[in-house]
């Protein structure tokens, strides 16, 4: 699971390579420069060459990233997301819009998705995430709809933190003192893996209901018959 900066980084490297491949891989400047950008972001960061040391580390040895030696002294950066999950180019830039602007429903994926080169529409887009979900490891996760929301927007899953989103929905502990979910217990939450019930928990709500319409069946058919005998006395 990637941390708030992993994910960040790992975003930025995907959108460079992309939108300005003439100066990618990136140098670590200019990949600070890219991660505290304030456009495209979501949330806007403020980062030091200290703040992402340790995390391009993590990311390099859990084989995220890769670092390429250039002339001189000079450092510089590329992604290996592709290599690691062996995802399409559309998963590809879906992911990076997730990572570096999180959660998002799939008509504001579109135009975001295609200034990354990649020609798609709200179908296919929907099309893709359907498959990043429906991976053994799933990519992405449909999060509720939340207040004045229309549209459900979908959310990555590299990392349990998403920076300064909504995460996806996290299931309930199993009392005081025990420990909670994993968070691979998340998908279980998704329309791909709905919960299934034992036909014993089941049919005890159907009992109790059909048990409460006899009742009132037989209270109407008590009223009935002393409406008709009233009916009657006041006939003669």
């Amino acid at each position: 699971m990637l941390d708030p900066v992993e994910q960040r980084i790992l975003g930025v490297l995907i959108e460079k390579e992309r939108t300005v491949p003439d100066t990618y891989p990136l140098t670590e400047n200019s990949l600070r420069m890219g991660c505290n950008q304030s456009n495209n972001r979501e949330p806007v960061m403020s980062l030091t060459d200290q703040d992402m040391a340790l995390p391009l580390r993590g990311l390099m040895e859990q084989s995220w990233v890769a670092r390429v030696d250039g002339s001189g002294r000079t450092t510089k950066w590329r992604h290996k997301a592709v290599e690691r999950l062996g995802i399409t180019l559309p998963e590809l830039c879906v992911l990076c819009e997730l990572l570096i602007r999180g959660p998002q429903a799939p008509g504001a994926l579109k135009p975001r998705v295609q200034r990354l080169g990649c020609e798609t529409t709200p179908g296919s887009i929907e099309a893709t995430l359907l498959r990043m979900a429906q991976r053994p490891e799933p990519l992405v996760v449909e999060l509720p709809l939340g207040p004045r929301e229309r549209d459900r927007r979908w959310a990555h899953r590299l990392g349990g933190d998403s920076i300064g989103h909504q995460d996806p929905p996290q299931a309930p502990t199993k009392g005081a003192g025990s420990e909670a979910l994993r968070p691979d217990s998340l998908i279980d939450a998704s329309p791909f893996h709905a919960p299934m019930h034992s036909p014993e928990t089941s049919a005890q709500p159907y009992g109790e209901l059909e048990e409460r319409i006899r009742r009132i069946e037989q209270e109407v058919a008590a009223l009935r018959a002393t409406l008709a005998v009233l009916l009657q006395r006041g006939a003669s």
